[in-house]
């Protein structure tokens, strides 16, 4: 059975497939024709992905917002959408050639905020049932298509506690049995918190808040860009964090924490994993450790998820 594990982040969608992890910027566009306006003109939207699929058109990654009206959106319930479903598209195309792969299953990784709304929960756990189907699109001119007949879910940071619990061959870490475990999963939207114990979650230690990497865009002053545009340019070194500021958003974060852990010193293990790690670096990890936080720091914070899920699928193929 094949296997596409999917994270479906609002700073990011990731995917892994046959081990190999990939992401994309959740940005998307609708393209504007603008006939032979721009004639002797690079576009300024180079590098993004034209997808296509049941006569949607989008195109998708950093700077899709100069080809058209964006459609990006962080609402919870928008993860099927047909915008979303672009993101996915592309980010799978990049691990793959043009293929046909016929049946797979499928792995997805849901935000704890939104798990934690059970009617909103309910709504999109509902409306996942409508990705049972073949898919078939075409992203940047080459065809793709796969038959998802089944479908697992788990909350996002469940991934991250698998990629560390499970080696590659699938079989449990040393000393890994009995550990527990909390997961901080720092996003675009939220921060969320999550401990699992012997390969159970621990409710005491379920929460979070809206303090992601959004957050921190929005005390910058945002002067006519969007946060998705804002997000590009700090990615690509264009845009640097006052000091003040990232002290300020890291303050922000060891507080939310605190809400739901009023003490890390207690867990055999911290995994610190998203891609708010990334922004907030080097001063959040010092922050942990004085705090007694039992580290794992990954080098790829951002894809620990979709890898921990991706081998939760093949566990359970």
């Amino acid at each position: 059975m094949n296997i596409i594990a999917l994270d479906p982040g609002y700073g990011n969608v990731k995917v892994c497939f046959n081990g190999k992890t990939t992401l994309v910027q959740t940005a998307v566009s609708r393209p504007k024709d603008i006939g032979l306006a721009g004639i002797g003109m690079k576009t300024a939207a180079r590098g993004t992905h034209n997808v296509l699929f049941n006569g949607y058109r989008f195109c998708v990654g950093p700077y899709s917002w100069y080809r058209g009206d964006t459609t990006t959106s962080m609402d919870y319930s928008s993860i099927v959408s047909p915008e979303r479903l672009a993101a996915f598209y592309t980010a799978y195309a990049l691990t793959e050639p043009p293929t046909q792969l016929g049946d797979t299953s499928m792995v997805i990784g849901l935000p704890v905020p939104l798990l934690r709304d059970e009617t909103q929960a309910t709504l999109v756990v509902e409306s996942l049932r409508g990705i049972k189907r073949e898919h078939a699109f075409t992203v940047d001119d080459k065809d793709y298509s796969f038959n998802v007949v089944s479908i697992r879910k788990a909350a996002q940071p469940v991934g991250a506690y698998i990629n560390w619990f499970l080696t590659d061959e699938l079989k449990p870490r040393a000393g890994g049995k009995g550990s527990e475990v909390a997961v901080l999963d720092i996003g675009m939207n939220t921060l969320d918190l999550y401990v699992i114990l012997d390969g159970q979650v621990a409710e005491t230690y379920v929460g979070g808040a809206e303090v992601g990497v959004k957050r921190v865009l929005q005390m910058l002053a945002p002067n006519g860009h969007d946060i998705t545009e804002l997000d590009a340019r700090l990615r690509s070194g264009h845009l640097k964090i006052a000091p003040n500021i990232l002290d300020a958003w890291i303050g922000e974060l060891l507080s939310s924490i605190k809400t739901t852990m009023p003490d890390l010193k207690r867990f055999d293990v911290v995994i610190p994993v998203g891609g708010g790690v990334v922004v907030a670096g080097d001063k959040f990890r010092s922050a942990l450790l004085s705090k007694g936080a039992k580290l794992e720091w990954s080098d790829d914070p951002v894809t620990e998820n979709v890898r921990g899920l991706y081998k939760w699928g093949r566990r359970h193929a």
